[in-house]
């Protein structure tokens, strides 16, 4: 190539006009549309190019045998290719976006709450309800009348849908519902002392009320009765019934055997009562070290009440057992006490244990571990007829590779299996120990194993009864457990003051129904814990087994 191949031309193509265009005389002409392909869009095979001699340029053509000079203007005929439409949503890249919305697309922690002044009691309680599946499955199918009480589930069905939509990445802000909630309950309202907002309140006693509303509004069918839920099942049994006629108590209602004696006359005769709670207050000695323990005390007290016998009060003392497991069991550590020498509140700083499994089969009445028993031995039968059908028929065995089943391992293994089999069909629950379980566990979601899960904590971190940051902790999977976000730092002392969990399956194989689970409610060293079931607690020691102590330093999740 030499400089004078080097030309310059206009090209014409309809109204438009290209000037200088470089062409090389002794290139080809593919070459030539390929660079007004760049210039115009339309494709090498549909451009023709006029004005010289000969008609069409072809593609074989030869530049200098067509006699093309400097400046010369050649036509240019032909469409151009139709551009792509551009995207109905712009593309967005990941580096593009709010550093709220990266934050928020690596975690799959749960969303938090914003602390509004003093809110935490409340954040903390709702996050441990959010948690229950239930509950946010009624709120969202809940169709009451307007009032001041419905107008609280209403903001609370919002505020529960939208952190079912969010995450750790931004806090959600519930304004409404922290608005209806004071309107409605005047109690947590109050000011504090010179007009500085709102004053701090107790997150057991927003607990307690959160459920009484879930009580006196979410009223469950009886028969053809009209309710503000849809019925799916019968869900009141012929005893009982009390307990059961509403969403709080069928979830978390414990139902006890009680009995009374006096103390001080000995010939009035021993008298028993049913009794039912929604949470356990276990309250704290110097000698309450486990969370069993402190279950176990709770349910033996001294009392005064009217004698019959003597005509007037009395002491009595009161002992009880467990007679009816809920799907969900609300422990509350009582942490805060008075003091008369100060003449103001305290609180017990004490550290409380508390493990994974909560075990309250030893607590029940007879007729309850009597069900309870015999629904062990009715999942353990199942889960031996499963074992059995999965087995090799006979003769089939011999079909199977020598090295995949040696002789010398089959024999230890056909003598377990022998002892199972033997095992579970001397343990075969007798049919009138199966009616029991049917009339003392009718309903599916009642837990039958007497075993309980934690799922959630509500801890209050602070030295004094007076202040500090109530914190909610909820289980994420079988190894994790996740806080909540929150907005303000707590003080130095953690203690867990209510507790919820879950029921638990006692047998690997045999799956409780999903909507069964336990709450777990104590106060160990604050004034709330949950355990899940789900719940709200601050406490955790370890995040792979969820196993709290009231005052150990946790890891933010």
């Amino acid at each position: 190539e030499t400089q004078s191949d080097m030309i310059t031309v206009n090209i014409k193509w309809g109204k438009q006009k290209l000037e200088g265009v470089e062409l090389d005389t002794g290139a080809p002409v593919e070459l030539f549309k390929a660079q007004l392909y760049t210039l115009t869009a339309v494709p090498p095979e549909r451009q023709k190019i006029m004005g010289l001699k000969g008609g069409p340029v072809k593609d074989d053509a030869d530049w200098k045998g067509l006699g093309v000079k400097q400046g010369q203007v050649l036509m240019l005929m032909g469409t151009a290719e139709k551009l792509a439409e551009p995207p109905k949503e712009a593309t967005i890249f990941a580096e593009d976006l709010p550093q709220a919305e990266q934050d928020a697309a690596r975690t799959d922690n749960p969303g938090g709450l914003t602390n509004l002044g003093n809110t935490c009691y409340l954040n903390s309680s709702l996050q441990c309800l959010r948690a229950i599946p239930e509950v946010s499955t009624s709120l969202q199918k809940y169709v009451g009348a307007s009032g001041q009480s419905n107008a609280v589930l209403f903001a609370m069905r919002e505020l529960v849908g939208e952190l079912e939509r969010s995450n750790a990445a931004q806090e959600v802000r519930p304004y409404k519902f922290v608005g209806a909630f004071r309107t409605a309950f005047p109690l947590f309202a109050q000011q504090a002392e010179g007009g500085r907002g709102f004053m701090q309140q107790d997150a057991e006693e927003c607990w307690s009320t959160l459920l009484n509303l879930l009580a006196q509004n979410l009223k469950l069918p009886s028969a053809d009765e009209p309710s503000d839920l849809p019925r799916s099942q019968p869900t009141l049994l012929p005893r009982m019934e009390a307990l059961r006629s509403n969403l709080a108590d069928q979830l978390f209602g414990v139902e006890m055997h009680c009995k009374y004696k006096c103390l001080e006359a000995d010939e009035e005769p021993l008298s028993t009562a049913r009794e039912s709670k929604r949470t356990i207050s276990c309250y704290i000695s110097d000698k309450t070290a486990h969370l069993y323990n402190a279950v176990e005390d709770s349910l033996t007290e001294t009392v005064e009440k009217n004698s019959m016998s003597l005509g007037r009060e009395a002491t009595y003392s009161k002992s009880c057992q467990l007679h009816r497991l809920p799907p969900y069991l609300a422990i509350h550590f009582v942490r805060f006490a008075w003091r008369k020498d100060t003449a103001k509140r305290a609180k017990i700083l004490r550290q409380i244990s508390f493990p994974d499994v909560l075990d309250v089969r030893n607590l029940c009445s007879e007729e309850l571990q009597a069900s309870i028993a015999a629904h062990t031995s009715k999942l353990e039968a199942e889960a031996e007829a499963a074992l059995q059908a999965a087995k090799p028929k006979e003769g089939e065995g011999e079909q199977m590779d020598i090295e995949a089943a040696p002789p010398a391992a089959a024999a230890p293994a056909a003598s377990s299996s022998e002892a199972c089999a033997s095992s579970s069909s001397s343990a075969a629950p007798a049919p009138e120990e199966l009616r029991a379980v049917e009339e003392l566990s009718a309903l599916p979601c009642d837990n039958k194993t007497g075993r309980y899960e934690l799922f959630g904590i509500v801890t209050h971190q602070g030295r004094t009864a007076e202040g500090g940051h109530y914190v909610s902790w909820l289980k994420k999977n079988q190894t994790t457990c996740a806080r909540p976000r929150r907005q303000s730092r707590g003080a130095d002392a953690r203690s867990a003051s209510e507790r919820l969990v879950r029921s638990k399956s006692i047998h690997s194989n045999v799956e409780v129904s999903s909507t069964c689970a336990s709450i777990w409610m104590a106060n160990a060293n604050c004034s709330h814990k949950l355990a899940r079931g789900r719940g709200v607690a601050d406490g955790t020691d370890r995040t792979a087994a969820l196993r709290m102590s009231a005052q150990a330093r946790t890891p933010r999740a």
